[in-house]
């Protein structure tokens, strides 16, 4: 195994490998650091680069910090909490503009891109965490799947945590509760290569304004007995603890899914404000899971869209409408689509709590909604889209809508430039880039990209 000495230069997302170079050969070395320079065994090898792990920190950079969580390094949540924050910053930073000028072809030197806005919270930003159950000596045990590694194959192991600092300090008591529960009741953890097995995930929500809790069990086959027994623990232990669920998902694999979903106890939703307005967080509500950054970027959308009176806005990918609802006060009328008919209601009902009359939702899919509906009047389009970006059926129809001014945000810098590079074709310009940082100590950033008509 041949070992060599390697400065890091860079970090390779979004895996956040750190990038070496020797002998003209690209080396990721997980674990590294930018300005670290470090021992490194070559483990694996591939035609044009090279997988090195490290031996020994022969001297550490500058921007190298201690970590504030525990299990950091084998958990799979966070991936950077090793590296100065500024540091993280100005990696994404440049991440997003390599990403827009080599897979949508955009000059980033010719047009407007705003500094990357830093979360307002570095820590305890997040109000949604997924907990994994899994076994460990034959025993249940819960917390985060295992980071991903180039030199073994994953397994989707679970990582026991205790603690979670970039969720809420609610973890380190909801967790013993909840094995002690699983332990009286006989509980297995479900098994995803065999199907066996009850206990899946455990989804906390945490309202970061009214301090409220959402618990939400998901099982395997069938729901849990007794779970009103664990709600009363919960309030007389942990009373932010103000709903819970059940969950039943069928399905094969790790993926979370709601096939079955109902109320075990206390109250149907948690309230969070966000920007102003009030929102009803439900377990199935897609709702951004940084909600201080979140607020910002609604406050951007609008400055930068010079909105007026008299603007009509459509919402394409508008989930709960938080988006929507926050520009209706700065417009005349607004509508919104969503595949999600639970996000719909939820909308709905968002609007009736915040005293808003001029909004419109429709359920569907974009390209089902554009077909059936004539909605081409728009004066400013908001699109909203999943990682996966715009289909190519939906942006057929969008480019028919001719807005003169669109704003698109989006948590995925290469289908963002991908989009991006069809808007440029149909008569559009990116006037303005703004990067945020939603997920600091993860390579994520949510990027709204400002366009209008040439």
């Amino acid at each position: 195994m041949t070992h060599v000495s390697v400065e890091i230069t860079d970090v390779a997302f979004p895996n956040n490998y750190g990038v070496a170079k020797k002998d003209g050969r690209v080396i990721f070395v997980p674990g590294g650091v930018p300005g670290d320079i470090v021992r490194i065994s070559i483990a694996r090898e591939a035609k044009g680069y090279a997988y090195g792990a490290i031996d020994s920190i022969e001297k550490p950079s500058p921007f190298r910090t201690d970590p504030a969580c525990p299990h950091f390094g084998i958990c799979g949540g966070c991936t950077l909490q090793d590296l100065a924050y500024g540091k993280q910053l100005e990696l994404k930073e440049n991440y997003l503009r390599q990403t827009l000028k080599r897979i949508g072809g955009i000059d980033v030197d010719r047009i407007e891109v705003l500094p990357i806005m830093p979360s307002p919270d570095q820590y305890f930003y997040r109000s949604k965490v997924e907990l994994a159950f899994g076994e460990k000596d034959g025993g249940i045990v819960l917390g985060m799947r295992e980071r991903v590694s180039p030199f073994r194959q994953y397994g989707a192991v679970t990582v026991p945590v205790a603690a979670c600092p970039v969720f809420s300090s609610v973890v380190e008591a909801i967790i013993p509760v909840v094995m002690g529960f699983a332990g009286r009741e006989r509980l297995t953890p479900y098994n995803a290569v065999t199907g066996k097995g009850v206990l899946r995930h455990l989804i906390v929500r945490e309202s970061k304004t009214a301090g409220e809790i959402m618990v939400t069990l998901e099982t395997a086959q069938r729901a849990v007995r007794n779970l009103g027994e664990l709600f009363e623990i919960f309030k007389k232990d942990i009373p932010q603890v103000k709903s819970m669920y059940a969950a039943v998902n069928n399905k094969r694999g790790d993926t979370i899914r709601y096939n079955q979903l109902q109320r075990a106890a206390g109250q149907s939703y948690i309230t969070e404000d966000i920007a102003g307005m009030t929102c009803r967080v439900y377990p199935q509500s897609f709702f951004q899971p940084n909600t201080k950054a979140a607020g910002l970027l609604y406050e951007k959308i609008s400055d930068i869209a010079h909105l007026s009176g008299n603007d009509r806005v459509l919402g394409l990918y508008c989930g709960m409408g938080p988006i929507e609802i926050y520009l209706s006060r700065r417009v005349k009328t607004v509508t919104g689509v969503d595949s999600s008919s639970e996000n719909i209601i939820n909308a709905q009902e968002n609007c009736q709590i915040n005293g808003v009359g001029n909004c419109v939702f429709y359920a569907g899919t974009v390209e089902n909604v554009l077909r059936e509906i004539s909605l081409s009047t728009a004066d400013l389009l908001v699109i909203d889209p999943p990682r996966s970006g715009i289909s190519k059926d939906g942006m057929g129809l969008i480019t028919r809508l001719t807005p003169p001014r669109i704003a698109y945000v989006s948590c995925n810098p290469a289908t963002l430039a991908r989009d991006l590079k069809v808007f440029l074709s149909h008569g559009l310009r990116v006037a303005t880039i703004a990067p945020f940082d939603f997920f600091p100590h993860t390579s994520h950033l949510e990027t709204l990209a400002y366009l209008t008509r040439m």
